[in-house]
């Protein structure tokens, strides 16, 4: 079995890129702590039976196995968030799992951000303008104070106006973020019906809370800064190295 030897050097370069990953994704939580809807992106270790890359064996030999470093990734976070009560008809909060569809400019994208006004056209669309999705196509109002049940069908006075489409993806790591808590998936959903989770007059705060993100924040500085003197000393110690053989 051949494995490649790892110097130190190596191995601090690559806690480095890790802990610069790390950073990025803390950065992206602690931002969007304020953002209602939002959900935390968490960092993940490959499994380490990834790591394992069986080779072909050649005639005559035995099979070859190398190594590597375990890799990050991050996942969604899809705990929920608190949910507060504003007593607007056109905030929505989901309670439990789902994402509201909306319409992008290249298709459908997915959010749980429910603050959603009207347009000029009484469409009902996000905050950024984007249409919100019903099931039979889009949400026309003639006022902004609809009803809005536990199912998500909407209603003006007795009569019904659309439902929205409420989308669950059975696996959220298919979901890509393209942000302002805007995600695009690359798998097909399933259309919630009688999902009992909509809750008109709330909005869903941001699972991201200021103080762990800090907390880890400072615990990546101070992790990327080992590997960087980690560095440093093995730069010295090679120097040393290097005068001493050249003197003799």
């Amino acid at each position: 079995m051949e494995m490649p030897v790892l110097d130190a050097i190596d191995v601090a370069g690559r806690i480095m890129a890790d802990e610069l990953f790390r950073l990025n994704v803390v950065s992206q939580n602690l931002a969007n702590a304020g953002t209602a809807g939002y959900k935390s992106e968490l960092v993940v270790s490959q499994p380490f039976a990834e790591q394992l890359q069986v080779g072909v064996p050649a005639v005559g030999t035995s099979k070859i196995v190398t190594v590597s470093l375990p890799g990050l990734t991050s996942v969604l976070d899809t705990t929920q968030g608190t949910l507060t009560r504003t007593g607007n008809a056109l905030e929505i909060a989901l309670e439990g799992p789902g994402f509201f569809e909306v319409q992008g400019s290249d298709g459908p994208l997915y959010t749980r951000q429910g603050s959603f006004r009207l347009d000029a056209t009484g469409r009902l669309v996000t905050a950024a303008g984007l249409p919100v999705s019903g099931v039979a196509g889009d949400i026309v109002l003639r006022s902004a104070e609809p009803t809005i049940d536990a199912q998500g069908r909407v209603l003006e006075g007795d009569q019904p106006v659309g439902q929205l489409k409420i989308m669950r993806f059975r696996d959220v790591s298919r979901l890509a973020p393209m942000g302002q808590g805007l995600y695009r998936a690359d798998a097909a959903g399933e259309v919630l019906s009688n999902a009992l989770q909509v809750r008109q007059g709330f909005v869903e705060s941001s699972n991201a809370t200021a103080l762990p993100q800090m907390i880890r924040m400072i615990e990546v500085v101070r992790r990327f800064e080992a590997a960087q003197k980690l560095v440093q000393n093995y730069d010295g110690m090679l120097g040393t190295a290097i005068r001493t053989l050249g003197e003799f």
